[in-house]
Parts: C-alpha cells; structure tokens; sequence
C-alpha cells in the first residue's frame, strides 16, 4: 500500500561523433521494470557501498577497475596528510574518451582522477629573483621547471597515507608555455600535479585571441574533467570553482598553465571561481589532482 518514488536521469552520450548521427527525428519508447519481494523477519539491510565510507583497500580497488561503481562523479572523502592535517578529496573524472589517446595529449583528465575539493596549503609558484630579467623564474620553463611543482612531488606527495601514495599512477602531463624565445609546450611524468585551465573551464567567448584558449597554448592538448563538465563550468560560468582555506574562506589557487604573454605569470582561479593570472612568485593556494590506476 505505499508509494515509491524513483527519478530517472536521461542523457546523451557525450563521447560522440558526427559519425554516430543518423540526421534523422527518431522518436524513443523508454521503459523499466521494477520486482519487489516482501521482507520476512530473516531480511537484513544490505550496505550500500561508499565512497566516504568504505576502506582503503575497497575505494582503490574500485578505482583500479576503471569502473567507478558503485561510486560517483563529485563523490568525496576525507585523507590524512599529517602535518597538513586533514582534507576532502573527490571523484573529478572517470572516463577516458578516444582523444586520450592522442599523441601528445596530457593524461591529467584521462581515467579516474582525485582532486582536492579545498587548499590544502599555500605556495608560491616559482621564487623572484632581483635582477632577473624574468622575474626570478617567472614562468620560465613552465611547469616543469617550477618551484611548486618540487614541492608537490616530494613534501605534499610524501605526506599521503602509504596504502594511497601506493595507488598513485605516474601521469603524462602536458602545460603551457610564456613568451620566451624558443618555448614550445611541456611535457612531464608526475604523481601530484595542478590543474590546466582547459580541465575546468570551457572557454566560451569566442574570441580566440583571448581567454584560456589563448593565452593557455596547451589547452587543446588536455580536456575537461567530469566533475566540472557536469557543472557545465565555463568562463562565465564558474560557481564550482570556488576552493577555501584553512579558515573555510574562499581563496586563489594555482594552476599549471604558463600565461602565453610574458615571461612571468601563471593562470589561478580567482575567489569568484573566475580565471585570472598572477605573478609567479605570489603565494596563494595549492589544491593538486592525482590518478588512481
């Protein structure tokens, strides 16, 4: 005599091409069953399995098998840092479309990736230097070449809890370029890296003499990751790209992305969310991704 109430989500395929269209109107008949069998005193809750919840050894397991579920999209948990005390991490992607196999195509939103859903810490991105014409590093070298990311690989990556720092993949990451003579884009192999600007926003001016898809010259070279293109983020468009601090305060944070128009800034999210770039060597936030495979 009760009422159940289900919502059903209907979507397109986002991994398509021209060559999977029909160019026709086609009407679809969708339907589902559901059976019940009436509980008797043996019944029992099963758990449903969590993400926030399960072990360890269950979560990496389950990421390891490239099939996220029973886990979703957005899901979070908490991790143990030590001495940078403790964190929310989330399932930002789990697919891997054709173009991850493209030659020269950074992995970095490729397969099932972790990102931190807060700072974890505040860092600068490369030192200055008096008298450097660039600005100490500046951006010189990009992200290959910086401060940050030393940092990342060794203090941030060595303070995981050794069961995850285990599970941790080495990632192709690919970054961009300043204007520095000869520069082309970089090409690196780490545990813990920041995000490019393409993984979060979609650059929808239309106008490609500015915005990310300019001034990032690797932002055709990476996609953007599932938990932001669920959001439908874009650049004008960026609510969940709001991180805070320690103090639960909104706050910048680093990119990875070299800004193609000098030779000293680096793209960061704003406290809106918004894409913006800064001195190399300010100190804002830090809030890396990693891959589990």
């Amino acid at each position: 005599g009760t009422t159940e109430k289900y919502k059903v989500h209907i979507g397109f395929k986002k991994e398509i091409s021209a060559s999977d269209l029909t160019g026709q109107v086609e009407n679809k008949t969708l339907s589902f069953s559901v059976t019940y069998v009436q509980a008797d005193e043996n019944a029992v809750d099963r758990p449903v399995p969590s993400f926030a919840q399960d072990t360890w050894e269950n979560v990496i397991a389950t990421l390891r098998s490239g099939n996220i579920a029973p886990y979703e999209i957005g899901d979070e948990r908490e991790i143990d840092l030590g001495s940078l005390g403790t964190h929310i991490i989330r399932i930002a992607n789990a697919s891997t479309p054709a173009e991850c196999s493209n030659t020269g195509f950074s992995q970095t939103a490729c397969g099932v990736v972790l990102e931190f859903v807060d700072l974890i810490t505040t860092h600068r991105f490369n030192p200055y230097v008096t008298g450097n014409t660039d600005s100490g590093n500046g951006n010189v070298g990009g992200w290959p070449a910086s401060e940050i990311r030393t940092y990342l690989n060794t203090d941030i990556y060595n303070a995981f809890p050794t069961i995850v720092k285990n599970a941790i993949i080495d990632t192709t990451v690919v970054s961009g370029h300043g204007w520095k003579s000869g520069e082309t884009n970089f090409t690196s192999t780490d545990k813990i890296y920041l995000l490019g600007t393409h993984e979060i926003w979609i650059d929808v001016d239309e106008n490609t003499s500015d915005g990310p898809d300019y001034f990032d010259t690797a932002y055709n070279d990476t996609r953007q990751l599932d938990y932001y293109a669920d959001l439908n983020t874009t650049t004008s468009s960026f609510d969940g790209v709001i991180k805070n601090n320690s103090s639960d305060v909104p706050a910048p944070w680093w990119l990875r992305s070299a800004r193609y128009s000098n030779t000293n800034t680096v793209s960061a999210a704003d406290t809106n969310g918004r894409w913006y770039d800064l001195n190399a060597n300010n100190v804002i936030g830090v809030s890396p991704a990693f891959r589990i495979g």
